[in-house]
């Protein structure tokens, strides 16, 4: 039984010394950076465009990679790919291609000319009720406009770097009533006590004063009480 409580001592005595030099070599507070990321309008353009072609009449799903400033053809339908952009890296997954669209069996429907997005397929569709169109994603090779180098983010610098002593630090205690935050003594410099009396040494009375007499008259006397008589 001894072994056994000697062992624990022993073995709390080292945590407890482990536990006070892990305290003892704390380090001041250092500021951290924030992760660099791109503006939230950063757009990467690429060779390539990623497009599904739906046909209602059968249900087929076609997937289409055609290079910008081609074309491609599903059935009577034209696609043409004029761009193809993508957010960088460190945004929201996202891919816009501007298209022209043209379906040769129905020529009342006007054709599409403008952006779609891959996120935001609502924003703009073609309006055809035979096909529907949809961006994918952005393929190729990096091409104009360049999303170019990840901004340069500075860590922040703190207002006050250094952990006190008594605190787990290496800086020293601050004076009481320096600007650093010490504390502030609730007594004057000299340890004198306040006073509570006045400076005479003299008790103040609490009774009231009494009321000051003419110099060489006397009072009159009490009238009597009609009762008493």
């Amino acid at each position: 039984m001894m072994k056994r409580c000697s062992g624990r001592v022993l073995l709390c005595g080292a945590f407890g010394m482990t536990l006070l030099a892990g305290i003892s070599g704390a380090q001041a507070a250092t500021g951290v950076a924030p992760p660099a990321m791109y503006p939230a309008a950063t757009w990467q353009g690429q060779s390539q465009a990623v497009v599904r072609v739906l046909d209602r009449l059968d249900a087929h799903l076609e997937i289409l990679t055609i290079p910008v400033g081609g074309s491609a053809t599903y059935h009577s339908l034209s696609i043409g790919v004029e761009a193809c952009v993508s957010r960088p890296q460190t945004l929201a997954a996202d891919a816009g291609v501007l298209l022209h669209l043209k379906d040769a069996s129905d020529p009342q429907l006007p054709p599409f000319d403008g952006w779609m997005l891959a996120q935001e397929p609502s924003v703009a569709t073609y309006g055809s009720p035979l096909y529907d169109v949809r961006v994918v994603s952005c393929a190729g090779v990096p091409t104009a406009p360049q999303a170019g180098s990840l901004p340069v983010v500075k860590a922040p610098v703190l207002a006050s770097a250094e952990v006190p002593v008594e605190e787990g630090g290496d800086a020293p205690a601050s004076p009481p009533g320096s600007a650093s935050g010490g504390p502030v003594p609730l007594a004057p410099d000299s340890h004198n006590p306040i006073p509570l009396a006045p400076s005479s040494g003299a008790a103040p009375s609490l009774a009231p004063a009494a009321p000051a007499q003419p110099s060489g008259q006397s009072l009159p006397p009490p009238a009597a009480d009609p009762g008493l008589e």
